[in-house]
């Protein structure tokens, strides 16, 4: 797996290790980041940094 910083493709070959997210800037290349920040694209909490995933964007905290 790949550490923070290193590359990463969001698939099970090149996943990112831990609790680091593939932060993709094309299709299948990206790096792993600690977290995404507000407004970018999201599947669960979790990647985001505010800890709030809503219709696909990290948002803020109420």
């Amino acid at each position: 797996c790949a550490q923070l910083g290193e590359q990463c493709s969001k698939t099970v070959f090149q996943r990112c290790c831990g609790n680091y997210v593939c932060d993709l800037k094309t299709a299948f290349q990206g790096v792993c980041v600690k977290c995404y920040p507000l407004e970018h694209g999201c599947m669960t909490d979790e990647e985001c940094c505010s800890g709030r995933c809503h219709v696909f964007q990290c948002k803020p905290q109420f």
